[in-house]
């Protein structure tokens, strides 16, 4: 360089394409750099294990160096030594930011024989050309290490942090603290006749200036090379030229052909078109915009045109950097802000659409209402669902008009409490459609609250259970059948013993209807106290052989489960005299031990006796073998803690040793002719009724126990 051009060097290179170890990897929360070390590797721009790219990167950093120099040089005021700013330096930056840090010791190597070439040309002393290159170096290594610590690889100027990092690292505090050095390294040479702070000064505005225009232009550009090529329409790509034909004749007639005394306010007249720029096209489209105007500010100023010559020549640089800053530094933040917008949406688009495909696979209705914006969104299924229009706006009134008349005010109740509280809410509900037909929902859902505690937004989930809903009642009627063919067939096992409880009041009636008949054969007066009890007697009688049928009956019936209020004492009852005969046939003696005042439970009563007779009868196989003299069972009932239990103690063969739960299981049984039903079934009806059913193997026998919840008031009527 001659004199003072010299000093405002900043050398740098430019490689023209990404480094391959710092190519995008898209992940849910945004752009993350490649994180193993394979795979940076395999995408380096400079590659050590690649000679030909090595070669090619040593290439293109010395050219785009010693260009940028002759551009620097070209943008000086003649005939005096000012540069208004130096592109080699900015050039530096950029390539030590796209390359990876093992490879940084190239980039220098590279750029040292175009900078004395550069510098020898213009008969600068050799110990000033090797100082220079020196303070060049430090300043792009110290910003390039500080924006790579605060800024995620690879650089890109697309977020507002990275951008801010940028101006901070690279357009101030490397210039600005390399600046000391450089000064001090041309006093030491004394070469030029600027003192220490002028020198300082002046290489301080123009190295921020070609850091803040030239660096993003190449970080932008630079970034297109290894990124995924997507298809760009015809109206963008004539979008972009018409915005660049306008950019280019605004710059010649602002920069070449004003004269000095033009008014200061068409200075702004490229702001409308940077703005477009920056908005429309992101950082690539702010970077060529700046440059672009960049270029004719400091090439009309240099050379005697547009509003900058009528200062002297340092002043007119300094205005010149001044207005490039002032319309670089937030047309910058706007780009990026632009580009994370974009970013974020096309990441929300996608979640969207991630979200939409797997509600529709899963038959989900998703809808989010917007009170605040006053708007609402569903998503196909949904609609369809619910029979909403495509553009029909949600709410809770035509919500709640499409769910089940006997479901809305529980519906509504829910949802209420859930705003109130500020709790998710589950409800299971009807849904009437508008052609009549019912489906069954689960809608989940939760209020969220702004910053203030106001109620801001609801987002729900709908599923049809229709289908599970339609099985569910389907399998509780085979179960129920299946419960009463079970009842059936233990009948069918107590036929002996029902024909002998029977026989009995059958055979008194029979007795005692043959008295009263030879009463009124004999032709005496008959005794009135006499024929009222024989009467009273056959009345007796009959309606004992009633109960019986009445019970076999009951409990045999074909219905619907009925649940009730239920005594399991007047059950147990109900049970010991429905199998007295039986007991007594076998030899068997029955033991109660009934809690006194014990808590009814909401049950179906015949459900409970069948569970009750299975036990029951369960023990009197079990004692088949067993002495008669010790053959007895124990019923037992106790409460606590909210359940009431009921347990069947034996004296038999026992459980299995090895598993006794495997009493429970579907045909299982210890018998040649059984079935393995009763138990598995008493446990099914148990577990129905929200309690629990379990076999305990003791010394001597067995324990078969189960535990109902207890209702919460105690006294209530039981059913008869």
């Amino acid at each position: 360089m001659a004199g003072e051009e010299s000093i405002t060097c900043r050398h740098a290179i430019t490689t023209g394409s990404w480094p391959r170890g710092m190519e995008e990897t898209r992940e849910e929360n945004g752009w993350r750099a490649a994180s193993t070390p394979q795979l940076r590797r395999s995408r380096e721009f400079v590659s050590l294990e690649n000679p030909g790219r090595l070669i090619g990167a040593a290439i293109l950093i010395f050219l785009g160096y010693f260009f940028g120099a002759q551009l620097g040089f070209a943008l000086t005021f003649k005939p005096h030594p000012v540069s208004v700013l130096w592109p080699p330096n900015s050039i530096l930056l950029a390539a030590l930011l796209l390359t990876p840090p093992r490879t940084w010791w190239l980039v220098l190597l590279a750029a040292f024989p175009a900078h004395c070439l550069v510098e020898l040309q213009s008969h600068v002393p050799a110990g000033m050309v090797f100082c220079w290159f020196i303070s060049n170096s430090c300043e792009a290594l110290l910003s390039a290490a500080l924006i790579r610590y605060f800024t995620e690889e690879p650089t890109r100027l697309n977020r507002l942090h990275n951008v801010a990092v940028f101006c901070c690292c690279g357009a101030f505090v490397g210039p600005f603290l390399s600046s000391f050095l450089d000064a001090a390294f041309v006093a030491l040479n004394h070469w030029g006749g600027d003192t220490y702070w002028e020198v300082w000064r002046i290489r301080v505005s123009s190295n921020a200036l070609a850091a803040i225009t030239i660096t993003p232009l190449i970080l932008a550009w630079a970034g297109t090379a290894n990124a995924p090529r997507q298809a760009t329409s015809r109206v963008v790509l004539l979008e972009a030229g018409v915005l660049a034909m306008i950019l280019l004749a605004l710059g010649f007639i602002l920069f070449d052909w004003l004269t000095p005394d033009t008014d200061v306010a068409l200075l702004y007249a490229p702001l409308p078109l940077l703005l477009w720029a920056a908005i429309r096209f992101g950082t690539r489209g702010a970077t060529a915009a700046i440059a672009t105007i960049g270029l004719f500010a400091v090439w009309g100023a240099t050379h005697g045109h547009g509003p900058f010559v009528e200062h002297p020549a340092r002043e007119s640089a300094l205005y010149v950097q001044i207005f490039l800053s002032l319309i670089s530094f937030p047309l910058l933040f706007l780009a990026a802000l632009t580009e994370e917008r974009k970013e974020t949406e096309d990441v929300l688009r996608e979640r969207e659409e991630r979200i939409s495909l797997a509600a529709g696979t899963a038959h989900l209705a998703l809808w989010t209402i917007d009170f605040k914006r006053g708007r609402s969104w569903m998503n196909g299924v949904g609609r369809d669902l619910f029979g909403f229009a495509p553009n029909e706006q949600l709410s809770r009134e035509v919500f709640l008009a499409r769910v089940h008349p006997e479901d809305r005010e529980r519906v509504s109740d829910a949802i209420d409490r859930a705003r109130n509280a500020s709790q998710h809410f589950e409800i299971e509900y009807r849904l009437q459609r508008e052609s009549g037909e019912t489906r069954w929902l689960i809608s989940r859902g939760r209020y969220t609250r702004n910053s203030q505690g106001q109620i801001s937004e609801l987002l729900g989930v709908a599923l049809d259970v229709t289908r599970q809903v339609s099985a569910n009642l389907e399998l509780r009627q085979q179960q129920q059948e299946l419960a009463r063919l079970s009842r059936i067939a233990v009948m069918g096992e107590l036929t002996a013993s029902l024909a002998h409880e029977l026989n009995q009041p059958l055979a008194a009636i029979a007795s005692n209807a043959a008295a009263g008949k030879r009463f009124l054969a004999g032709g005496a007066s008959i005794d009135p106290t006499s024929f009222r009890e024989i009467l009273d007697d056959i009345f007796t009688d009959a309606r004992r052989a009633g109960s019986v049928i009445h019970g076999i009956r009951q409990f045999i019936r074909k219905g619907e489960e009925t649940r009730c209020s239920v005594s399991l004492d007047g059950v147990i009852e109900d049970v010991l005299q429905l199998l007295h005969s039986d007991l007594v046939n076998r030899a068997t003696s029955v033991q109660k031990q009934i809690s006194v005042s014990l808590p009814a439970v909401q049950a179906d009563r015949v459900q409970m006796q069948q569970v009750l007779i299975n036990l029951i009868v369960n023990s009197l196989e079990a004692m088949q073998e067993v002495a008669p003299e010790r053959r007895r069972i124990i019923i037992s009932s106790d409460h606590s803690n909210g359940l009431v239990r009921v347990a069947v103690r034996d004296f038999g063969v026992g459980l299995p040793e090895d598993n006794p739960e495997n009493v429970f299981n579907h045909f299982f049984s210890t018998k040649a002719e059984g079935m393995g039903m009763g138990l598995a079934i008493a446990r099914s009806i148990v577990e129905a009724h929200g309690g629990e059913l379990t076999a305990e193997s003791l010394s001597d026998g067995s324990r078969f126990s189960f535990r109902l919840p207890a209702k919460p008031s105690v006294g209530q009527s039981t059913s008869g």
